[in-house]
């Protein structure tokens, strides 16, 4: 049984029509899924999902509303990792930078991204949930931390927009595998990140 059908009795007809239109979004394809289809999986009359949602077009923005919640609860407290980079060393406090969703969340989480990419040239909802809700968060954690530790003479200069592009470009390609049978492990996630945050030289004489 996944975590989805034991969660079931539960959660409220609004959230189990969320949670049927992730799986079958993230299966079939938006655009091949219907509204009837969704209420046979929620196990709904097709007419009485309308009374919870406008369309299939509101359904993916409460999907994607949804992650946005979960993934702002997750991100790391910027104001408690700039002071850490005075007194730990530079690639500790990277490494908080890296967050995880609860264990019973990880696998919609994953399945919501996945349906966001698959429609990024698709619709200008996804495009900006994508860029919204996951690519412009990374920059708003990485940037600060990065510049700051430039500041403070810990390593050397880097352009920050750049570097930050690449850890998240990472991130991204991570999260997509992560719905194939190439499924990152926590270990090679985290190896991976550590080859990128190795390109960081130490500066030479800390300020």
């Amino acid at each position: 049984m996944d975590t989805f059908t034991m969660q079931a009795n539960t959660l409220t007809t609004k959230e189990r029509i969320i949670d049927a239109a992730v799986m079958l979004f993230s299966q079939k394809g938006y655009d091949t899924v219907s509204m009837r289809d969704i209420a046979r999986e929620v196990g709904i009359k097709a007419a009485s999902i309308y009374n919870h949602f406008s369309s299939k077009r509101d359904i993916l923005t409460g999907i994607y509303d949804f992650y946005h919640v979960v993934h702002q609860a997750a991100m790391p407290d910027l104001n408690k990792l700039l002071p850490m980079l005075e007194t730990e060393p530079v690639y500790n406090v990277l490494a908080k930078l890296s967050y995880h969703f609860p264990p019973h969340l990880q696998d919609k989480m994953d399945r919501i991204l996945l349906i966001g990419s698959q429609r990024l040239c698709l619709d200008k909802v996804s495009e900006s949930f994508v860029k919204d809700h996951f690519l412009e968060p990374l920059f708003q954690l990485s940037r600060p931390v990065l510049s700051r530790a430039i500041e403070l003479g810990i390593i050397e200069p880097i352009d920050v927009d750049s570097f930050s592009r690449v850890v998240i470009f990472y991130a991204f390609s991570a999260a997509e595998l992560n719905r194939t049978v190439m499924k990152t492990t926590l270990e090679e996630w985290q190896g991976g990140l550590n080859l990128i945050y190795s390109l960081l030289k130490p500066a030479s004489k800390k300020k």
